[in-house]
């Protein structure tokens, strides 16, 4: 382990963290917000093995710059080094690889990811009070960090990484990995997001089937693993099975974690299938598993009702069960993914020779009837729907 500095070591670091930012920053802005980004200038030569200098602990750091986890964006700080090395090797070897941390906060999986030998590590961060730190390691590994201020709900991705990088989507898996212990608030419709990339082959996938090593909740982590017939199985679930492998790694107690957090966290690493198993698109397999899970504890027809205006819902249910060969008694968290697929496909053909059918939204047609004054109950929602 790295001796721990001086308080006076610790505030000069501070100091020259705090300057480096201020001297080396440039804003650019995109599509969507401002963003700041942090250039090193790259390191005129570079040993065969790197090794971050003595710097001072995750602890200190977090003193040294007043830093407290807010608890309305669901930051909790992991500050074992031998927790966030492990979080690290799930992601693979890491050697020269190109590497995206998301929320690195104060720098601990950021550390771990530096000692493994990356190429390049790009760190996307939201708040403003951890740029500093950041920029003391930016410092202590010249030529290998660049930082971003922004939100990665909203950074766009395709040109992340360098184009030589790419590879066709039938090749192996590129040299590129994202890595992250997300806020809470976020890993869900973050997951969401990178899904409907995968699905499209854009986002942080035009380099290929890129890696992704992430923690959630371990209840949601279980439902993104759940197998068919299980009582996690959701439409977190098919979402992300039907896209990717999908693998629960470990379980880091909650305890690990400055301030505590009322639940375990996992962490889940996802490979993007070469081909999908539901091969429609993201919109139309979320809107049918979507449906379907909206009533989970009824049989999936249930469900599969709410994709048909009133006036032909008998009828078409009818008809794309039959034709899907799914038997309507089934609970959703039974049904395999071939029976999603077969759902999926015949929708598809149903909605192609009906146009309209598409657009048609449940929900709204409950609140036009909501809005002539006519009696109607709302359909239940599932935690997961109100989660989502």
């Amino acid at each position: 382990p790295a001796p721990r500095p001086t308080a006076n070591q610790g505030a000069a670091w501070a100091h020259a963290g705090e300057a480096a930012g201020r001297r080396r920053g440039a804003s650019f802005s995109g599509s969507g917000p401002a963003y700041t980004e942090f250039c090193p200038m790259a390191a005129a030569g570079r040993a065969a093995a790197f090794h971050l200098p003595p710097l001072p602990t995750v602890g200190e750091i977090i003193k040294l710059f007043r830093l407290r986890a807010q608890k309305e964006l669901s930051q909790n700080f992991l500050l074992d080094l031998r927790l966030t090395d492990k979080i690290v090797r799930q992601a693979g070897k890491l050697q020269n690889a190109h590497v995206c941390e998301v929320g690195p906060g104060p720098g601990g999986i950021t550390r771990s990811i530096l000692n493994a030998g990356v190429e390049q590590l790009l760190l996307v961060e939201k708040d403003t009070r951890f740029i500093p730190g950041l920029q003391m390691l930016s410092e202590a590994a010249p030529g290998k960090v660049r930082i971003v201020h922004g939100d990665i709900l909203t950074y766009k991705m395709e040109k992340a990484f360098p184009k030589h990088l790419k590879k066709n989507w039938e090749d192996e898996p590129p040299n590129i990995h994202i890595i992250g212990n997300l806020p809470f608030s976020v890993s869900t419709p973050l997951i969401i997001k990178w899904l409907a990339n995968v699905s499209r082959k854009d986002g942080p996938f035009v380099y290929g089937r890129t890696q992704m090593t992430l923690t959630f909740q371990k209840e949601v982590a279980e439902r993104l693993t759940a197998n068919t017939g299980g009582k996690q199985r959701s439409r977190l679930s098919v979402m992300s099975q039907h896209l990717c492998t999908v693998e629960n790694r470990f379980i880091i107690p909650g305890q690990a974690f400055v301030p505590k957090p009322d639940v375990d966290v996992a962490v889940v690493h996802f490979t993007p299938l070469v081909q999908p198993k539901i091969q429609q698109p993201f919109e139309l397999v979320e809107k049918v598993v979507q449906s379907v899970f909206q009533f989970r504890r009824k049989y999936c027809c249930r469900g599969v009702e709410i994709l048909f205006p009133e006036s032909e819902r008998l009828k078409k249910t009818e008809q794309l069960m039959m034709a899907a060969d799914v038997d309507p008694t089934l609970r959703p968290f039974q049904l395999t993914m071939s029976h999603f697929r077969n759902l999926c496909n015949t929708y598809r053909k149903m909605c192609d020779e009906d146009p309209s059918l598409f657009a048609y939204n449940y929900r709204e047609e409950l609140r036009q009837k909501k809005r002539k004054h006519s009696p109607e109950s709302q359909p239940e929602e599932t935690e997961e729907e109100n989660q989502l």
